[in-house]
């Protein structure tokens, strides 16, 4: 009798606690901090702007500043379809310019090569700059990196297990970053760490190159090695994550650290995946009202997913601040010389003991307001035409980095009407737009009233010239007192016209 009411407790406490892991979502991990973990090819332009919160006035700020580059509208906006029926091929895509390869309208505008891991910080294998300090560490930058070898609980770069009935990968990164059908919508596809990693280098050049041993160190200790594809793995190893019933013909398990085995030494991986980033980018997530199962480090399900095979442990390994998660900067457009608000939206933003500041340029500001998931800050008039980083900081931690376009506002001073023709002055016209663009140029607005019937028509006037500081376009039908308005690259201004 006494045993069966023992059994009888352990179903019923396995029963409580297959309950409890229903409540969790399954892998693979909804990432909302840091850089999406995908590829290049599966980038969006809904993606690139988690960042580039502003890409058109970026773009346009560099034309519109004379000398800074040798393209005009059409170079990035050409024309299609024949004449008299063309039209302005507008690329919303921003793999189409920067994904190494031929922009397809328009194959002289191309940006070869991955351009953010051919920056001065990737190269230097700064990787935090960009992806913020709570979700990764910086190449070799003195944080701890075990030496000691492999055993049955380090991850592996990929998994030690999987399990056929519920499809589910353990031991290792892909337990939660792997490709599936649960994938969010509207989110690229989570790819392997091997598509990950070697998609996002290869290719990229810069002054010294991605190259092999940044990742894969080479082990002193057994210089002959072992084959590459054979790194601690056996042939039959699990294949793709989207046919897991096939295989590999040389395995391709790799752990994290295998310096007593093989002559590729997988410590690489932890010479930016740290220990301390890794069990701490969002610990006890559910304590600040986060979703269970979307925090690392929040639950056993979460510790067997790295060390299973088959000993884990739920203390809190590490302290640190919870990432904080910035998706959105508005405005992203900044007046030179204006003081203005910008308003960061995102999560994770106030903890207790932890202070919260927002970092521009490496410049700490204090919030004027702030709750979890929104910040308001002053940013100063002083910053420079340009773009300028813009991170959240919260104890120490950055969440990604977004950018903040600061331009030159367009301004009329006088449009004068002489002889029929009408003389604009002012400052910041920029580059003229290609006159294909219908929203862009000079617009006049004339009102006339017939018979108590009041009517306004606005045209587009033919420009004569333009430069910075002055456009010269044909009257028409203008007359003195007429509303002129110049729709610049930048920006936009309206007076009435004078004689």
């Amino acid at each position: 009798m006494k045993n069966r009411n023992i059994l009888l407790s352990v179903i019923v406490i396995a029963a409580i606690a297959a309950m409890a892991m229903a409540l969790i979502p399954p892998p693979p991990v909804e990432q909302k901090i840091g850089f999406y973990d995908g590829s290049m090819t599966n980038v969006t332009n809904v993606t690139c702007r988690g960042c580039h919160v502003a890409p058109m006035n970026t773009h346009h700020m560099m034309l519109s500043e004379p000398g800074r580059i040798p393209y005009g509208c059409l170079d990035c906006h050409p024309m299609t379809g024949t004449f008299p029926d063309q039209t302005v091929y507008i690329e919303r895509e921003c793999t189409q310019c920067h994904g190494g390869f031929a922009f397809p309208a328009n194959p002289v505008v191309n940006v070869t090569g991955k351009p953010h891991h051919n920056s001065t910080f990737a190269q230097a294998r700064e990787c935090n700059h960009c992806h913020g300090s709570g979700t990764v560490s910086n190449y070799n930058d003195g944080h701890y990196v075990p030496t000691y070898d492999t055993s049955l609980v380090t991850p592996y770069a990929d998994n030690k297990v999987y399990n056929a009935t519920s499809n589910h990968y353990w031991g290792g990164c892909i337990s939660c970053h792997q490709n599936s059908t649960n994938v969010p919508a509207g989110s690229p596809a989570i790819i392997n760490n091997h598509d990950t990693h070697h998609g996002a280098i290869l290719g990229a050049s810069g002054t010294t190159g991605a190259t092999c041993n940044w990742c894969h160190v080479i082990n002193e200790s057994n210089p002959s090695g072992t084959s590459v594809l054979r790194i601690i793995a056996t042939a039959g190893q699990a294949g793709p994550l989207n046919n897991p019933s096939a295989t590999y013909p040389f395995g391709r398990i790799m752990p994290l650290r295998n310096s007593s085995f093989s002559s590729i030494n997988g410590t690489g991986c932890e010479k930016c995946h740290s220990v301390a980033t890794l069990h701490n980018i969002q610990w006890n997530y559910t304590a600040v009202g986060g979703t269970a199962g979307e925090g690392h480090i929040n639950n056993n399900a979460d510790c067997n997913g790295c060390h299973a095979f088959w000993d884990a442990g739920a203390a809190r390994p590490l302290a640190g601040p919870i990432a904080p998660d910035l998706t959105d900067v508005n405005p992203g457009k900044l007046t030179a010389g204006v003081a203005t608000t910008v308003t960061i939206t995102g999560s994770n933003f106030v903890q207790d003991t932890f202070s919260t500041k927002v970092s521009v340029d490496g410049v700490s500001l204090t919030p004027r307001s702030i709750t979890s998931t929104q910040i308001k800050v002053t940013v100063p008039r002083t910053l420079s035409v340009g773009t300028h980083d813009i991170q959240v900081v919260k104890g120490g931690i950055t969440s990604k980095l977004s950018t903040l376009t600061v331009v030159k506002p367009t301004d009329v001073i006088k449009a004068k009407l002489t002889g029929g023709k009408i003389t604009i002055t002012g400052i910041e016209f920029g580059a003229q737009p290609d006159p294909a663009f219908s929203d862009l140029g000079v617009f006049v607005t004339h009102t006339t009233t017939v018979k108590g019937k009041t009517t306004t028509t606005t045209l587009k006037a033919t420009v004569d010239s333009w430069t910075n500081t002055q456009i010269v376009v044909n009257a028409g039908t203008a007359v003195v007192g007429d509303k002129l308005t110049v729709k610049a690259l930048n920006g936009e201004d309206t007076v009435k016209i004078a004689k």
